[in-house]
């Protein structure tokens, strides 16, 4: 035995592994079980398992049910994965774009990733300094087939994932009458946001909010994230439509350079991060 395992041996508190092995176990779909479940999927007694999920809702990492008696996860721990993320490449290659953007627009922009297979979360964002504004809280999470980043990301899914998705979600909430429930229209809007490079959340995730988002791609070629540009829809015109695609685009490219991704090396990237002169109604 290597003195590293000797090491981790001797100072391994299995209590802690246990507690961290039952967290864990929230990251499988539905994300909210009961003793019984976590039993199961953990291996742990039920006894076990009791105590460590009573430990853990005392502390504030996971919240308690009474009527379903099922546990799910805190918004304490989404703050710690936030904060978390903030060391990561990806937040620090976009931090200067970021930046610039909202200097450059004056309206709030988010850094949004994919958090799974069925939720995508903000893991960066700088709000607008505008009296009135559209702002989400880092940790934040959304559902992929709502709001501009979040369908992005769905659409730059490989297709079994995106029919993963539609099974598992179904029926698609509705968040305002604009968010589009039925599968073949979403899988319609997805294959035209990856035609064109770019996606528009028109009031579908919040009435009288609108964004439009660019896909950034890791050095590999894959889609990992999103940057979005978010406003009232009485500042979303045609003019700004225009003003903010080009710029969104640009910023995203930014990012994915700074990640190490060249277009030229993705057969069809490079032509879809280009802006197209697309009308609005078209995009939404």
């Amino acid at each position: 035995m290597s003195q590293t395992a000797v090491t981790t041996s001797r100072y391994y508190i299995d209590a802690v592994g246990r507690a961290v092995q039952l967290l864990r176990a929230f990251l499988t779909p539905p994300h909210q079980f009961g003793v019984t479940e976590l039993s199961q999927i953990t291996g742990l007694s039920k006894n076990q398992a009791f105590r460590l999920l009573r430990t853990l809702t005392a502390e504030g990492l996971l919240t308690w049910d009474p009527e379903t008696k099922t546990y799910t996860l805190s918004y304490a721990l989404t703050e710690l994965g936030a904060v978390a993320s903030r060391g990561s490449s990806l937040v620090q290659a976009a931090a200067p774009v970021l930046d610039r953007l909202a200097q450059e627009t004056g309206e709030t922009v988010n850094l949004i990733a994919r958090a799974d297979e069925f939720t995508a979360i903000c893991i960066d964002k700088r709000d607008s300094a505008r009296l009135l504004q559209i702002t989400a809280k880092i940790g934040a999470r959304f559902q992929l087939h709502a709001g501009a980043v979040p369908k992005l990301l769905l659409a730059f899914s490989a297709p079994e994932s995106v029919e993963r998705y539609l099974t598992h979600r179904q029926p698609l909430q509705r968040f305002t009458p604009r968010t589009i429930t039925e599968p073949d229209t979403l899988r319609g809007e997805l294959a035209a946001i990856r035609e064109r490079g770019y996606s528009i959340s028109d009031e579908d995730l919040d009435l009288g909010a609108c964004a439009i988002a660019a896909p950034i791609f890791d050095r590999h070629g894959v889609v990992i994230a999103g940057v979005s540009i978010a406003m009232p829809t009485s500042r979303f015109g045609a003019a700004e439509h225009a003003r903010y695609r080009e710029a969104v685009i640009g910023a995203a490219a930014e990012i994915s350079r700074r990640l190490g991704h060249r277009l030229a090396t993705l057969n069809g990237a490079a032509s879809a991060m280009q802006p197209r002169n697309i009308s609005r109604k078209h995009d939404r």
